[in-house]
């Protein structure tokens, strides 16, 4: 079905790069081109066309980049591809305007197989290349358009199939001689849960209890359900934990079981509650009803209880986007992590 949301002007894919060429001269002094990164935006969604190019336009006011957008349908039964251009400007002070170019493909039937000549076609010199993949990896991967990635995002909370997915990320993540940098998403919107766990434990009293940990909980809804085994992987390789046989607990390096569950919940955001018990003393982090605050809760034996707020930001995607497009190293933890993370989902 054809989207009536039409990004920017149409143009011939042979003149793209002439048509750009006019569109600058065009706009005279005022404009300045400028990018950063390449940016290419895979999506099987028509109608996200609208949202997806109003995201481009604010990451481009904070990140210049040269943004392709490509909206696919490889199971339509007619073999069309059309495109179009459009650039992005933002006031940069004295009247002159930064602005960052668009192309957007629209690639239906067979025209979809032709994505990494598209995609190499268009780049923008030899700038870095940040892949954001809003769908399901493919199988078999295309080795020649993974090859000269150098940044791959992702959203493992959008995913249907976790285990065969996160088993193609590390398939992606394991090629010789590979360079590519693994962003989920879904990782670094538990940042904020991450720093809030680990901040309980700066407390003098709460650091000897690490090595006691006998249960892990979390509470999470069912979209929250990826998020949390991140978690419970992240805990695992920071505390060198091991799965255990059954799948619902762990060992520690010293042979003490720790018990694990997730619990279901209905709440608005990604996880609910996390929950360590110690054993007399346990720790809670947990966002508050209007999901603005995490609310922890520290129970030792021979102190006050002690009880904390929080800010818990919102974790908005355009804001998720530029933290990722900002930063230049890798997500060691997040790549340690997998491995647990890859045994849970099997389970």
């Amino acid at each position: 079905m054809e989207t009536a949301f039409e990004p920017g002007l149409p143009v011939e894919i042979g003149r793209i790069e002439k048509e750009l060429g006019k569109l600058w001269e065009s706009s005279g002094d005022t404009k300045t081109r400028a990018s950063l990164i390449n940016l290419v935006v895979y999506t099987e969604d028509p109608g996200s066309t609208s949202a997806d190019t109003a995201l481009i336009s604010a990451i481009a006011g904070k990140h210049a980049c040269r943004a392709i957008l490509i909206i696919a349908n490889p199971r339509a039964k007619e073999s069309v591809a059309k495109a179009w251009i459009n650039a992005h400007c933002h006031m940069a002070g004295k009247g002159r305007q930064i602005c960052s170019e668009q192309i957007t493909f629209r690639l239906d039937g067979d025209s979809a197989a032709a994505l990494p000549n598209i995609v190499f076609s268009h780049l923008d010199s030899d700038l870095p290349l940040c892949l954001w993949w809003k769908h399901d990896f493919p199988e078999p991967l295309d080795e020649k358009l993974w090859g000269w990635v150098d940044r791959v995002i992702y959203d493992s909370a959008s995913w249907k199939n976790p285990a065969h997915q996160f088993a193609l990320v590390r398939h992606i993540s394991s090629r010789e001689g590979n360079g590519i940098v693994l962003c989920d998403l879904n990782w670094t919107r538990l940042f904020p849960w991450r720093y809030a766990l680990a901040g309980m434990f700066d407390h003098s009293a709460a650091l000897p209890c690490l090595p006691e940990i006998g249960k892990l909980s979390i509470a999470a809804p069912p979209s929250g359900r990826t998020a949390a085994l991140l978690i419970a992987g992240w805990f695992a390789n920071r505390l060198n934990w091991q799965l255990a046989s059954d799948g619902r607990s762990f060992t520690s390096a010293q042979g003490r079981r720790i018990a694990f569950e997730i619990e279901s919940g209905a709440g608005a955001g990604i996880l609910e509650s996390v929950r360590l018990e110690c054993g007399k003393a346990s720790f809670e982090l947990k966002l508050t009803e209007d999901a603005e605050f995490f609310e922890s809760t520290m129970r030792i034996p021979g102190i006050p209880e002690a009880h904390q707020l929080s800010p818990a930001p919102q974790g908005r995607l355009e804001e998720t986007l530029l933290r990722e497009l900002s930063r230049a190293g890798r997500h060691a933890l997040y790549t340690k992590s997998l491995d647990t993370v890859l045994q849970l989902v099997a389970r």
